[in-house]
C-alpha cells in the first residue's frame, strides 16, 4: 500500500509539471531511477520486433477507445 501510495503521489507531481510548466519537467528515468535498471536487463530479454509490435498494438487499442468513446458522445 506505501509503494502505492507513493507513486500516486509522485504521478500527480509528474502531472502537475506537465500541466504548469513542461519545460521544468524531469524525465522519466530521473522522476523514476528504477525505470533504468529495470528496463536495461528486460529489454535484452525481448527482441526489438516483439517490442514494436507491443507498441503498435498499444497504439491500436488506443484508437479503438478514442473511436468507440467518440461515437458515444
Amino acid at each position: 500500500m506505501r509503494m502505492r501510495a507513493v507513486m500516486d503521489h509522485k504521478q500527480a507531481e509528474m502531472m502537475a509539471f506537465a500541466l504548469n510548466d513542461p519545460s521544468k519537467m524531469p524525465s522519466a528515468e530521473e522522476a523514476y531511477p528504477f525505470i533504468k535498471t529495470a528496463t536495461s536487463t528486460s529489454s535484452d530479454s525481448v527482441p526489438e520486433w516483439k517490442r514494436d509490435q507491443l507498441l503498435l498494438m498499444q497504439q491500436s487499442q488506443k484508437i479503438k477507445t478514442a473511436r468507440k468513446f467518440k461515437k458515444t458522445t
